[in-house]
């Protein structure tokens, strides 16, 4: 029952929205950013103790590629480095391609 209630949660959570507006950017951009903040959510969610769920945090974690998000956020920053638009919103996100105001509430 837990698992199953785990994979629901995990479900729900990867259709997880961008921010308001965030769907005016380039395709690539979007998906980056909605790839970003879900992997910062799922990152909140590892409990670091192997259990069924950790397994079921790192499966979807690995489908959303979030080691990738350095390499990815770079790739981007060249490609939109002319359009200062995109290069302020992509400013948003640290070296490690996650929300850099994401430890602000804590």
């Amino acid at each position: 029952m837990a698992l199953l209630f785990a994979a629901l949660v995990i479900q729900a959570a990867s259709a997880l929205p961008a921010r308001a507006g965030d769907a005016d950017w380039p395709r690539p951009v979007t998906k980056f950013i909605a790839r970003s903040e879900n992997c910062l959510h799922f990152a909140g969610e590892f409990g670091g103790d192997g259990s069924a769920r950790d397994v079921a945090v790192n499966r979807r974690m690995d489908e959303l590629r979030c080691n990738a998000l350095p390499r990815d956020l770079k790739t981007l920053r060249k490609r939109y480095r002319n359009d200062p638009r995109i290069s302020e919103r992509l400013g948003a996100f640290d070296e490690d391609g996650m929300p850099a105001d994401a430890g602000a509430d804590d």
